[in-house]
């Protein structure tokens, strides 16, 4: 494989010719441009159209002799003339594309616990978590999974597994059963404490708050739940009637006849 040559690289020396016989009579400014900064070569990398087979040194001359034999065998077919010393070489379009560098993937020990983790519980990325941090402080202390008043998230759980995995040596399931059994003590004391609070403030004549928006779609929807129903009704009552009128008029008709 090697580079293309650059087409911009032909243009600066196609027009000096130009200028060297006297075919172009003004320099122009981009020139000048070209020569101090003459422009990098292509990226675009194209496939060799020369043989090298038997000119490497691991090559033997049993694999250039079967090679020969295959070739006049027929089994090698040519589809178009090429001059001497060249091949007909068809690569795939796979092959032609130039990668990119790409940075190498980071993997943590955390990252496979937090997997897991996230997999069991789905419904903790959508809990609110507070992402302010008051002390200021990078560094915590994962020996223990609740610090007091701090929020505990899935975050504290999978820091807390890989410290016991650390520190206690225990295994990956022995860590996760205790991180997790602390996390479930924590939430229902969380469940506990809400629900008093709330039956609390209720006790006290204190009202929940009710966003205006839904309150005011709430009396749209029961406003038009009670047109439904008065329509429903009023519907049902011509039904009666008309059902009552043809009744009667059946009757008429039997009782002329």
């Amino acid at each position: 494989m090697f580079k293309k040559p650059s087409a911009a690289r032909g243009v600066r020396q196609t027009y000096e010719q130009l200028l060297n016989a006297n075919l172009r009579e003004h320099v122009p400014a981009w020139l000048h441009a070209m020569r101090s900064v003459p422009p990098s070569d292509s990226l675009v990398r194209d496939p060799t159209q020369f043989s090298t087979g038997g000119k490497l040194s691991f090559e033997t001359t049993d694999a250039t002799a079967s090679t020969d034999a295959k070739a006049a065998a027929g089994m090698t077919k040519i589809r178009r003339a090429l001059p001497e010393g060249c091949v007909s070489i068809r690569h795939g379009k796979a092959h032609l594309r130039t990668r990119s560098t790409r940075p190498p993937k980071i993997e943590f020990p955390e990252d496979r616990l937090r997997r897991v983790f996230y997999k069991n519980h789905p419904f903790e990325k959508s809990r609110p978590r507070i992402v302010m941090e008051p002390t200021g402080k990078t560094c915590h202390d994962w020996s223990q999974l609740s610090h007091g008043s701090s929020q505990v998230t899935g975050e504290n759980v999978v820091r807390y597994q890989h410290f016991l995995m650390q520190s206690e040596n225990m295994s990956e399931q022995e860590a996760y059963v205790q991180a997790t059994s602390e996390f479930y003590k924590i939430r229902a004391r969380e469940e506990i404490e809400a629900k008093i609070a709330r039956q609390e403030a209720r006790s006290y004549g204190a009202r929940m708050l009710e966003k205006p928006f839904s309150a005011k779609q709430l009396s749209v929807e029961n406003r038009e739940i009670r047109r439904s129903a008065k329509a429903f009704e009023l519907r049902q009552e011509e039904q009666r009637l008309r059902n009552v009128t043809s009744e009667k008029m059946f009757a008429a008709a039997g009782e002329t006849a």
